[in-house]
């Protein structure tokens, strides 16, 4: 974005110009986390740094994604994989909510131990809006926007984001690859069950998977999600007898309490705001592949 400043100004004033109506803690941030540039020369990103008159600024957003390699653990659970200002994409562990609801606590999601981290990290609030959600039970990448009218225009436009995650399986497939398609329908008992036709009720559900490799004793595979239905990818599996490893709800071995092997590991779609491609991926820590064949796991998170 490029703008000619009409006035002499500092970098905060002309940022609350070019993005009319927006908080000072959104300038901050926009500030934060962008690159400037004065007749095509690199400034500082001082909020103070004085612009003169008839000058053209251009404003070039900056990608953070420094912490592609990291994984959550027990003390530092948060860890971010992509953010800039107006997006953040974060690596929700196993075992804790995505964000909180009526009947539970709601410093046990994922969403508030974010904003609490954000406020430590940067000394003031900042707001998130949650895009969508994990089971409690799984591990992977969730998208949070920093104004509502974000999270609204990603949730609209949901069908285009690429949503990928991997499974540790108890079986291997056969076929190695295809596509599930049926019903899903919640139950009494918060199990959901497949409807072979459209009930009241149930909903569309479309899984495609492909096998990857032998994960002695167990596979791994890769799932492409083409609808998101609650336990969508766990039913599934189960459905063509290769429940995921430690889900013990849908079929798996329950000799031990185990983190049930299935990841979000890959999200991609469009900027809402620049445009650009976002792409974030990682990979599951050693432990993932490895589950433990002689005692309990004890990997989750209490709020």
């Amino acid at each position: 974005m490029k703008y000619r400043l009409k006035n002499t100004a500092t970098l905060f004033e002309t940022i609350m110009v070019i993005y009319k109506g927006i908080s000072k803690q959104k300038a901050k941030q926009i500030i934060k986390y962008s690159a400037f540039l004065v007749n095509g020369e690199k400034i500082g990103r001082h909020p103070k740094q004085i612009i003169e008159t008839g000058s053209e600024l251009e404003v070039v957003p900056i990608e953070n994604n420094r912490n592609k390699d990291r994984v959550p653990t027990g003390k530092n659970p948060v860890v971010i994989h992509f953010e800039d200002a107006y997006l953040l994409v974060a690596l929700k562990p196993a075992g804790i909510l995505s964000c909180g609801n009526k009947e539970l606590v709601i410093n046990n999601s994922y969403h508030k131990l974010l904003e609490a981290f954000l406020l430590k990290r940067d000394g003031e609030k900042t707001r998130l809006w949650v895009i969508h959600r994990l089971d409690r039970e799984v591990e992977g990448l969730l998208i949070f926007a920093k104004s509502e009218k974000l999270q609204k225009q990603i949730k609209d436009e949901w069908q285009k984001v690429a949503k990928k995650y991997i499974a540790l399986t108890e079986n291997r497939p056969d076929p190695p690859e295809g596509i599930i398609e049926n019903w899903l329908m919640d139950t009494s008992t918060r199990k959901v069950v497949t409807c072979s036709k459209e009930t009241p009720g149930s909903r569309y559900a479309k899984t495609e998977y492909s096998y990857i490799k032998s994960e002695i004793p167990y596979h791994l595979v890769e799932i492409k999600l083409h609808t998101g239905r609650k336990n969508q990818i766990r039913v599934h599996l189960a459905g063509i007898h290769c429940p995921v490893v430690g889900d013990r709800k849908y079929g798996a071995d329950s000799t031990f309490v185990r983190q049930i092997r299935l990841a979000a590991f890959f999200l991609e779609f469009q900027h809402p705001v620049t445009k650009k491609l976002v792409s974030v991926q990682y990979t599951p820590s050693q432990r993932f592949f490895r589950p433990s064949t002689t005692s309990d796991e004890k990997y989750k998170i209490t709020g």
